[in-house]
């Protein structure tokens, strides 16, 4: 089958080449209803844009770079596919890389995808400040760089994620509520979002006059998957023998509420009946645990969808030399109640 061109579709409907190649690249100079003919006649006839030959002319790609820690994680993979559905609907494609919570390996993804020269890069940073300085000089140069889930890093751009500390906080005081008052708290290393997320665990605890106790916080390098089972494992051991095991435990990410599931099952230890447990978690399956699991949900496929919607505002506006008001947006998360407590 003969391929369609610009020429084509511009004899077709009576248009000039130059008017259909501006409403397929989504030019303001083109009104809405003309973009919308040309492009449904576009996509009944299956136009394929060349994209070398639109870099070559326009100095874009039309892709985006994301940088996610793992996209094993459910978390991410929803966030990866509200920024997938939204770059398809703007002409975008995507190249996804994983950090793996490693500074070195984050340093990396961002060279690799700057060296194919894409428009701009999405991520979700390991720390608040590795790799900041890198960031920031690429962010005021030419490759615009868009925050997402971890917005407590300092860079001056669009952030989008959840209020953490609030979420926290309230996932506590329902623990709380039900009378649990030896709390564990299992969180990450050096990740600010868990710091957030640990203050509000922290200020829950202060407002219901029960004091924090070191020994219950448990810190797992979430940068090495393979031992944080042991960690977990090893910090109940110490507690038990040590007559302190707590009555409940409040995971903050995904991965530490899948791993301490896993693992209190393992040890046939009984939820809620001897530990209840709250997590942050995305799963699809939280309600098919057993027992189902009370989770705090994040909104993660609009995050990426949002996402991509700024980075592609911030494309816009630099093309246009108009000035950018960033802005950090901090969605509500979903604290699900079910029988785990």
């Amino acid at each position: 089958m003969k391929k369609i061109t610009l020429k084509d579709i511009a004899i077709a409907l009576n248009l000039s080449v130059s008017t259909v190649s501006k409403a397929l690249s989504d030019s303001h100079e083109i009104n809405k209803d003309t973009k919308k003919k040309i492009a449904a006649y576009a996509r009944k006839h299956n136009y394929q844009y060349n994209t070398l030959a639109r870099s070559l002319k326009t100095g874009k790609t039309n892709i985006i770079g994301v940088i996610v820690s793992t996209i094993s994680n459910s978390f991410f993979s929803q966030i990866l596919e509200g920024i997938e559905e939204s770059s398809l609907m703007q002409q975008y494609n995507v190249i996804i890389m994983q950090s793996r919570e490693n500074p070195a390996i984050e340093k990396k993804c961002i060279d690799i995808l700057y060296s194919k020269g894409v428009d701009g890069i999405l991520i979700s940073p390991v720390s608040d400040s590795a790799n900041l300085n890198y960031l920031q000089q690429l962010h005021q140069t030419d490759c615009p760089i868009v925050i997402f889930d971890r917005i407590n890093n300092h860079l001056n751009t669009f952030k989008i994620g959840i209020d953490n500390k609030k979420a926290a906080k309230r996932a506590t005081q329902e623990l709380i509520n039900r009378n649990y008052r030896n709390i564990l708290h299992i969180t990450g290393l050096n990740n600010g979002v868990t710091n957030e997320r640990l203050t509000g665990f922290q200020e829950a605890l202060k407002q219901n006059n029960i004091t924090f106790q070191e020994h219950n916080l448990l810190r797992c390098d979430l940068s090495q998957i393979e031992i944080v089972e042991n960690q977990i494992l090893n910090k109940l051991t110490k507690l038990k023998q040590a007559n302190k095991s707590p009555d409940a435990i409040f995971t903050a990410t995904d991965l530490l509420t899948n791993r301490t599931i896993g693992l209190l099952a393992q040890q046939k230890i009984k939820i809620p009946d001897e530990i209840a447990l709250i997590g942050f978690s995305n799963t699809n399956y939280a309600f098919s645990f057993n027992p189902p699991l009370t989770c705090i949900s994040q909104p993660a496929k609009n995050i990426g969808k949002l996402a991509i919607e700024k980075m592609i505002n911030i494309l816009d506006l630099r093309m246009k030399k108009r000035e950018i008001v960033y802005e950090t947006i901090a969605l509500e998360a979903e604290l699900i109640i079910r029988e785990s407590i």
